[in-house]
């Protein structure tokens, strides 16, 4: 295997297609065209192909941030007029939509967004003999919205955000303290006067999010690309006559995984008797910037859903053999989710390989800012990921024999 012609391959193709595409918010045509054309990559050498479109709700995934601000504002004024049940009504119901939109990734405020057509693109590799396994490769193609708070006062993110929603918590419980003792006392005013305050903290968040996206190299046409590279390595070992015996390879781009997962979520639930079938690993990747901070998650969406740790920590152990150490975490809880999540939720073995520190504190300086160019993707970290995902799937292969 040469791994640094691999590599090679895996830059052209996302060069080339930033280049001609640009920022790629899930919903636009430039999304739909990079699909289109991954499509037409993956049939040059896989066995079959297919898109699948769904629709999504433009917008609605951060939807629940201005709507925050809103309540948030809304509530405190009641309060100062004497109305605390509907200022707690309407702070519970923000937390509440919260808690479903971002927390879960549920489509609670879908229907309130525009319907926009988003395309999944993959292509198959049969292997040479009975199918006993599949295993699938992915990455998404879509790219992200510029997130404002990222590139001003970045050290300040964690304080903007989670200090945010823990005033809004704050004042739920006030409401209901100011419900149950309504007369005016002095601690009473001073709780008004520190949630009128805080107004300028949840305030910030109307900002959160640009409506300009990012290039989104690492952050993930990257690992689309990958998909891509491996695919026509397992044709080229195939034609060679050292193909896989018994695994089925698929090579997927997801689309509107920065919407919600809601490309994996539309694969997933359409593809469940297949699942069920056919003994399905998946091998998705996501952010992969640097082979230092390169890691396997053991759990998915704000730590809701759990990965196979099982699988992690071999490909942790495999990698650890080809580069850099790499450990297993979970997702950290208010950090966001990844594809597998949804794979896992119809009982895939999954896992996301990450390279970039995830934490709120703690994030690459490029991630979700126009700085998501392909420069800053170190070449280390897509060999690493290269020789280990190639090396799991021929073990694999053969375990099955």
């Amino acid at each position: 295997m040469d791994v640094k012609k691999l590599r090679e391959d895996v830059f052209k193709r996302t060069d080339k297609l930033i280049k001609t595409h640009g920022p790629r918010l899930a919903g636009t045509k430039a999304a739909l065209a990079t699909a289109d054309d991954l499509k037409a990559e993956l049939e040059t050498f896989s066995d079959w192909v297919a898109s699948e479109d769904f629709i999504i709700h433009k917008g609605a995934f951060l939807g629940w941030i201005r709507l925050l601000v809103i309540a948030y504002i809304a509530s405190v004024t009641l309060l100062w007029f004497k109305l605390p049940l509907y200022a707690l009504i309407i702070a519970a119901l923000a937390l509440l939509i919260l808690v479903f939109q971002f927390f879960l990734y549920l489509p609670l405020l879908d229907i309130f967004y525009p319907r926009k057509k988003a395309r999944n693109v993959y292509g198959v590799l049969e292997p040479e003999k009975e199918v006993k396994q599949q295993i699938i490769v992915s990455g998404h193609h879509d790219s992200a919205h510029t997130f404002n708070f990222l590139i001003h006062q970045p050290k300040l993110y964690n304080l903007r955000t989670t200090g945010s929603i823990a005033l809004v918590i704050l004042l739920i419980v006030v409401s209901a303290y100011l419900l149950i003792y309504p007369p005016l006392t002095t601690l009473n005013l001073i709780l008004k006067i520190v949630l009128s305050g805080g107004t300028l903290l949840v305030g910030q968040m109307w900002f959160f999010a640009s409506k300009t996206a990012t290039p989104g190299a690492g952050d993930n046409l990257v690992a689309s690309a990958l998909a891509l590279t491996i695919g026509q390595y397992y044709k080229e070992q195939k034609s060679a006559g050292k193909g896989l015996q018994h695994t089925r390879l698929i090579l997927m781009s997801f689309d509107a995984e920065e919407e919600g997962l809601r490309g994996a979520r539309s694969y997933a639930k359409k593809h469940l008797k297949e699942f069920k079938e056919t003994p399905t690993i998946g091998l998705n990747m996501d952010c992969l910037y640097d082979e230092r901070e390169l890691f396997f998650l053991t759990s998915d969406l704000n730590n809701f859903v759990a990965l196979d740790v099982a699988l992690a920590t071999e490909l942790a152990t495999i990698a650890s053999q080809h580069g850099e150490k790499v450990t297993t975490q979970k997702l950290a809880f208010l950090t966001g989710g990844t594809d597998a999540a949804e794979l896992a939720k119809k009982g895939v073995r999954v896992t996301t390989a990450i390279g970039m520190p995830w934490s709120n504190e703690n994030r690459s300086n490029v991630y979700h800012t126009p700085q998501d160019t392909l420069d800053n993707v170190r070449p280390a970290v897509v060999e690493q990921i290269l020789k280990t995902y190639i090396e799991f799937i021929e073990k694999a292969d053969q375990k099955i024999n």
